[in-house]
């Protein structure tokens, strides 16, 4: 599992919250940063309480990789269209960059590129190169 921060991301060393144990923020302060000399830090005196607008649920989901094989049983007449669809969702470079799995496929994408497909009448999910258990950032 990929437990590198995202750069500038949005950490919190409040480990007096309620929310501490479950909080993506302070799981990632927790991590250990030895190469940022500054960081991007929540204002411990605002956050705290069952109420933090700050919070981000600590949660694993899975991530695809790739879509080599997506179009294999597509009919040729279709396949221009599902592309097209998903080129104007996710950008022509964003696109490829999933259908060559150098970018991750989150469950949200996932969901959306299975619904494209049954839109046009192909109800097999989409198996999708690999996948990995990631945090959710």
């Amino acid at each position: 599992m990929n437990t590198k921060v995202p750069e500038h991301y949005l950490l919190c060393y409040n480990s007096s919250c309620a929310l501490a144990e479950k909080c993506l923020r302070h799981h990632a302060a927790t991590l250990g940063n030895e190469k940022d000399p500054v960081v991007t830090v929540v204002n411990p005196l605002l956050n705290g309480g069952e109420s933090c607008k700050y919070f981000r649920q600590h949660r694993t989901v899975r991530m695809a990789y790739g879509m080599q094989h997506a179009f294999d049983n597509v009919l040729a007449k279709d396949i221009a269209a599902i592309r097209s669809s998903f080129r104007q969702h996710f950008g022509n470079g964003s696109y490829y960059s999933r259908v060559k799995g150098t970018r991750p496929i989150t469950p949200q994408d996932q969901k959306f590129i299975n619904e494209e497909f049954s839109h046009y009448g192909y109800k097999d999910e989409v198996v999708f190169d690999r996948y990995e258990d990631e945090i959710e950032w």
